[in-house]
């Protein structure tokens, strides 16, 4: 599955797959994430693809994105039925939130065995940090720290770790009743 949702997107192997995911970019921090992608090292950066899911006004960031070099690497996808395919064709789901009160996705990731890297603002980071199953940025945040980190992680053998952690997590822990609650 994860070769399919690469391949669909001419994503090779030696590439990395971010992803995105949620509706309301402003708070979701996709200005953040393009900040963090055009801040990586060249040869890493040419390296990088970034996914967004969602809906929202999209050409500010378009703009942006065009501004600070890393207009190639990314992708507008809108919303979409096939984020749970999504998250097993990714390597890393990055969701640097200005405010978020949960922050599913970074449940669902977790589950799907995706990395996380958000910040501290998400509700939800609690679980990313306790089942170590990625990165937290702290608040107050710090763009710097963010792309830091990002590059870090990249470049990091713990995304296995990460990865293994969260679908662990996922089968101990009871995150799936919480609608019934």
């Amino acid at each position: 599955r994860r070769a399919v949702v690469r391949r669909g997107f001419g994503i090779g192997e030696a590439e990395w797959l971010l992803l995105t995911v949620g509706s309301d970019f402003r708070r979701k921090g996709l200005d953040r994430a393009l900040r963090a992608l055009a801040g990586l090292p060249p040869l890493l950066r040419a390296r990088v693809r970034l996914l967004v899911v969602g809906e929202g006004r999209s050409d500010a960031y378009q703009r942006l994105a065009q501004r600070l070099g890393v207009g190639r690497q990314l992708t507008l996808l809108g919303g979409r039925d096939d984020v749970p395919e999504l998250l097993l064709g990714a390597d890393l789901l990055l969701h640097p939130a200005y405010t978020e009160n949960t922050g599913n996705v970074l449940l669902e990731a977790m589950v799907a065995g995706l990395p996380v890297l958000a910040s501290g603002a998400c509700g939800y980071a609690e679980h990313v940090a306790r089942a170590d199953a990625g990165v937290v940025i702290p608040e107050p945040f710090s763009q710097i720290q963010l792309n830091r980190t990002l590059a870090g992680m990249l470049d990091s053998e713990a995304l296995v770790r990460w990865s293994e952690n969260g679908v662990a997590y996922g089968q101990r822990e009871d995150l799936y009743s919480r609608p019934e609650v």
